[in-house]
């Protein structure tokens, strides 16, 4: 394989190169990806445990600080309502929720896109590679004598093809990454919104925010 891409030529070594930063961006990526899907992030279990029973007794403040300091998307997204709910009725509450959401799908979603474009990237590369090891092997059949030209064409083919060989090792796996983190996020993002539809229903009526949200405004502003 080391005689393969070191005997490519300048350009096939420049295009093993562009493939090997193709495939470890992609891997990168995938990693980062796993990282942000994980279980942790989507978690329930605090929502569910602590914070609900903080809004069902009343206890905006300590609700507030608990969303603060938790890593969970609903808390995080739950703590940004809450900071504004006071200003808000029902349906701009629903609205913040929704575009608080949105947002972060959409940042998430720009990960998974650049997964995506690796995986366009990558057979793109290895067709070229191919193309370009082709056109140095006709060449060099002008330069062959007799019965070596078969040889030297099948060898040069032969070498021509790992790289698209290599791009497509790079693009299936990065192809199948990217649907199943999709095919994830759905279902997780689908969790979330049940979640934040639960918490909305413990939030007070407009009315009565002015005074049961004061402390929670008063505790962030500046002094």
């Amino acid at each position: 394989m080391y005689d393969v891409i070191f005997n490519s030529g300048f350009i096939g070594f420049l295009i093993w190169l562009l493939l090997f930063a193709v495939s470890t961006a992609a891997l990168a990526i995938a990693i980062r990806c796993i990282w942000i899907l994980r279980k942790s992030l989507f978690a329930s279990s605090e929502f569910k445990e602590k914070l609900i029973p903080l809004l069902k007794n009343g206890d905006w403040q300590n609700a507030f600080e608990f969303c603060e300091h938790s890593h969970a998307l609903v808390c995080t997204i739950a703590g940004e309502v809450l900071l504004a709910a006071h200003e808000k009725n029902d349906k701009e509450r629903q609205e913040l929720v929704s575009e608080l959401l949105d947002r972060r799908v959409r940042a998430i979603l720009r990960q998974f896109n650049t997964l995506s474009m690796c995986a366009n990237i990558a057979p793109m590369l290895g067709l070229l590679g191919t193309v370009t090891g082709m056109v140095d092997a006709f060449m060099g059949l002008g330069t062959a004598m007799g019965p070596e030209k078969a040889s030297i064409l099948a060898i040069s083919i032969s070498q021509a093809l790992y790289t698209t060989a290599a791009g497509l090792l790079v693009a299936i796996p990065a192809i199948a990454c990217t649907v199943f983190f999709r095919n994830t996020l759905e279902k997780r993002i689908e969790h979330v919104t049940t979640l934040l539809e639960q918490f909305l229903k413990h939030l007070p009526a407009p009315e009565q925010e002015r005074t049961t949200f004061s402390n929670t405004e008063t505790a962030k502003l500046p002094r």
